[in-house]
């Protein structure tokens, strides 16, 4: 058998083994990523902010009881209603359209469907603002990758639900407390979020 018929019996076998060859073909295919792994990452990232919104959502309900600018029986009629209506977060237009519906029956005001649907868009729009804030850091070289995933992790492990920035900057000082990330860091988080 001759060397180049080793070669290509060899090349043959690990290829058909699925062994990524430097320099060949199978490598190239192999180190490419594929988009599949990209759409599971975009879709676990939207359940994030749909579960911030229902969050900022009852957030906003319980805050307006404790001011008294609803009742606890209209608190339980709007929660019911979405519940109902089975709102997965996800579209602004339709807790609008879900709470109109309430609002007809005479059980809230217009003021206070309002309020809840700027406090939940309010919400999206910050949880979007902070990912876009870290991600600009973290190619700027402000923050590391790491950095960038503590910041987020520690987000969620704090349930904020992207309603209360003086919530985000309490979040952050504890991982300036720990070390995780600096204070000028965190300066400049905050300041991406418009709080300076």
């Amino acid at each position: 058998m001759s060397i180049l018929a080793k070669i290509f019996g060899s090349t043959l076998a690990l290829t058909m083994l699925g062994i990524p060859l430097v320099g060949s073909g199978t490598a190239l295919a192999a180190a490419t990523p594929s988009p599949r792994p990209a759409a599971v990452a975009q879709a676990s990232s939207r359940d994030r902010v749909d579960a911030a919104a229902l969050d900022a959502f009852h957030a906003a309900l319980d805050r307006m009881v404790d001011t008294g600018r609803m009742t606890p029986s209209q608190k339980d009629a709007v929660a019911d209603a979405v519940r109902r209506a089975d709102w997965d977060g996800f579209s602004i237009s339709r807790l609008n359209a879900i709470l109109e519906r309430v609002q007809d029956r005479g059980v809230i005001t217009a003021a206070q469907r309002d309020e809840i649907v700027d406090a939940v868009a309010h919400a999206d729009r910050n949880v979007d603002r902070l990912l876009t804030v870290l991600d600009r850091l973290t190619d700027r070289g402000v923050l590391s990758r790491d950095q960038r995933d503590a910041v987020i992790d520690a987000c969620h492990r704090a349930d904020w639900d992207g309603f209360s920035l003086d919530r985000l900057g309490d979040i952050l000082g504890g991982l300036v407390r720990s070390g995780a990330i600096s204070g000028a860091q965190r300066d400049a988080i905050m300041d991406g979020m418009g709080t300076k």
